[in-house]
């Protein structure tokens, strides 16, 4: 009983002090969720420590100590939850990454493909500078987006290689209706021009 009696003691006692050091501590969570990506990867947690966080400088001001004690170890303990949760979530969206380059790079291979048989049916140049211009320009896209997940760029690779894909999928498509329509206009006996 005077146990109980004692640890009820100190706590009150504990509580009598403002938590200056547990909300520091539980800003630098913060701020280190924010560092690793928790604001992106997991936003639900980081939400709910930042919450926590300026409820606990809230009840601080309000003299609330054993209040603000309570929501500076929420935001400490949201923080974590939010650090750890963005490895794997970082780590998914890396290899959705590395997914869609190598899906943007089949397609250019096959505008590749299609390209050439255009050409040697005999579609002119001309015709096929369009195309080539946009081909050219993903995979100058695609170049940079591989430079950048290699340095972890996530943030910047992810919107790239979304457009690449809307951008390079009709492509190979593209090429074969310009040969289709080529082929259909002239005889296979004409002479072709350049």
């Amino acid at each position: 009983m005077r146990r109980l009696v004692l640890i009820a003691a100190l706590a009150a006692g504990a509580c009598t002090q403002p938590p200056v050091k547990e909300i520091a501590a539980a800003e630098q969570q913060v701020e280190r969720a924010r560092a690793v990506g928790g604001e992106r990867y997991a936003p639900e947690r980081w939400k709910q420590a930042q919450a926590a966080l300026a409820l606990a400088r809230q009840r601080l001001e309000g003299r609330d100590y054993r209040g603000a004690l309570s929501a500076a170890n929420d935001a400490a303990e949201n923080a974590r939850g939010a650090i750890e949760a963005t490895g794997p979530a970082q780590s998914a969206a890396r290899n959705a990454a590395e997914i869609a380059i190598g899906e943007v790079r089949t397609m250019l291979e096959r505008a590749t493909t299609e390209r050439a048989l255009a050409v040697k049916a005999g579609v002119p140049r001309s015709a096929l500078a369009p195309l080539d211009a946009r081909g050219e320009r993903a995979a100058q896209q695609l170049a940079g987006a591989v430079t950048q997940l290699g340095v972890d760029n996530l943030a910047y690779v992810e919107p790239i290689l979304a457009e690449l894909r809307t951008e390079v999928t009709p492509l190979p498509d593209l090429y074969r209706d310009a040969r289709t329509q080529w082929e259909a206009k002239r005889p296979k006996g004409r002479a072709r021009r350049r």
